[in-house]
């Protein structure tokens, strides 16, 4: 099979091919014969003919590390890196450039249930835009036409939206405020974390992805519509798994967590193939309640890898603090809102009669301005029994941004406080965290209100 894998190298942009059809910023046109298996989170066609088969992918254009062998190495260790198939650094490279587009095509073999085959990864950068298109394959007959559909893929430049780019603390209870619309559009400029222990988060639209080592997990946002739906009828492990696995993984005998732990454990896992690739993986499910559902779906090459690294089942929860981004002075520009409440009822405890109640609210509200300067608000109001209060103070001042932290000047007394900041990624958006790093009891979760 290596005497053919560098023949798929002769790929170029090809103008004159009439692509008929798009897919996030690109025009393509579908390979003949292939079926569409997927066009969300990738795209993916797949044709069989006997035993041997051809598997294409393009997947959506991200924020690339301006340089194409960072790209490269990336988008392989992501796709292609598999040890159970055989598959390590690719056998072969070839870059080239073209229109400003830097090129690396990278193919190697791997073996899957005692057949070979070939997968292959070209990586496109340009500046700060990043793509991939690969290919798995099985029999020679199906490189003209991986070099069909790679030449056809053609990237509108004016279309790309940077929404994907190149030490654990306590949960933060992520909860959206209610009847805020975030906006779908919205985008960070650093949407990408590579923390110290050498896991890295990625933001997507869906959920946070973290990849460490051959194993990712998926940390999907609360979705309040889909817990609404849950029957009562059906157990919570069982309900996310046929949203978030099913349709991703074949599964046959998935196993219940079965252990007496309170509070409940709610958890599934079993060995499994990804219907995309056809790769065995091991897949596990685990639904943390905070603020309404947090599921965690987490792939690991193995059940032996996953069960190193995740003994238990709570385990995996502490994961969910890896949905942290870092700030930038031009992605907080603009007015943040948030705040809190409560209220306390009193009965007589003789004759059960109502005796009042006491109540208190409070808003925050930061504006941070393009020029380096900033605003704050803070009211509070409060109620008992029948008697109002309300209070509230301003300030003004500057604030300077770094990667986790802002710095504001003219605060409480006239002090200068640093905070730490990061940003938290919700369903279509994300949300400002500020805890004032000498109390981190004086924290702020806020939502962007314009």
């Amino acid at each position: 099979m290596n005497k053919y894998l560098v023949t798929l190298f002769t790929v170029f942009f090809l103008t004159q091919v009439k692509a008929q059809n798009s897919f996030d910023i690109f025009s393509y046109e579908a390979p003949a014969g292939f079926t569409l298996k997927a066009n969300k989170e990738y795209l993916f066609y797949s044709k069989t003919e006997g035993k041997n088969y051809c598997q294409l992918f393009l997947y959506p254009a991200v924020e690339g590390k301006a340089a194409v062998e960072k790209d490269f190495e990336t988008n392989w260790n992501f796709f292609a890196c598999n040890p159970d198939q055989k598959v390590d650094s690719a056998e072969t490279k070839d870059l080239d450039s073209l229109n400003g587009w830097q090129m690396i095509m990278g193919a190697a073999r791997g073996s899957l249930n005692k057949q070979m085959f070939a997968v292959t990864v070209s990586t496109f950068t340009k500046e700060n835009i990043s793509y991939y298109v690969a290919s798995v394959f099985t029999d020679k007959k199906f490189i003209p036409i991986a070099q069909e559909f790679i030449a056809s893929v053609v990237p509108d430049e004016n279309k790309f939206v940077s929404s994907h780019s190149n030490n654990s603390e306590q949960l933060t209870d992520i909860n959206t405020p209610k009847n805020i619309d975030i906006a779908a559009s919205a985008v960070i400029t650093k949407s990408t974390t590579n923390f110290d222990d050498g896991w890295q988060a990625t933001m997507l639209p869906d959920y946070v992805r973290l990849n460490k080592a051959g194993t990712e997990m998926r940390l999907h946002y609360i979705d309040k519509t889909l817990d609404d739906a849950r029957p009562n009828t059906v157990d919570a492990p069982e309900y996310y798994w046929g949203k978030y696995v099913e349709p991703y993984f074949t599964v046959s005998d998935p196993q219940k967590w079965s252990g007496v732990q309170y509070p409940v454990i709610y958890h599934l896992q079993g060995n499994a193939v990804e219907r995309a690739t056809g790769k065995p993986c091991y897949v596990a499910i685990k639904i943390v309640y905070g603020g309404g559902a947090r599921p965690i779906v987490v792939i690991a090459p193995n059940h032996s890898s996953y069960q190193q690294q995740f003994p238990h089942p709570n385990d995996i929860d502490p994961f969910l603090n890896a949905n942290r981004f870092a700030v930038s002075a031009s992605d907080i520009i603009g007015t943040w809102k948030g705040g809190g409440g409560g209220g306390v009822e009193y009965y007589n405890a003789y004759s059960g009669t109502y005796t009042g109640m006491s109540a208190v609210s409070s808003t925050d509200e930061f504006t941070f301005n393009s020029d380096g300067t900033y605003s704050s608000m803070y009211r509070t109001a409060s109620m008992n029994n029948g008697g109002s209060q309300f209070g509230g103070q301003d300030f003004k001042g500057n604030a300077t941004v770094a990667d986790w932290s802002i710095t504001a000047t003219n605060r409480f007394g006239g002090k200068t406080t640093t905070y730490n900041a990061y940003f938290i990624a919700v369903k279509n958006g994300y949300l400002l965290y500020m805890a004032d790093a000498e109390n981190s009891s004086m924290s702020y979760t806020l939502y962007k209100s314009k």
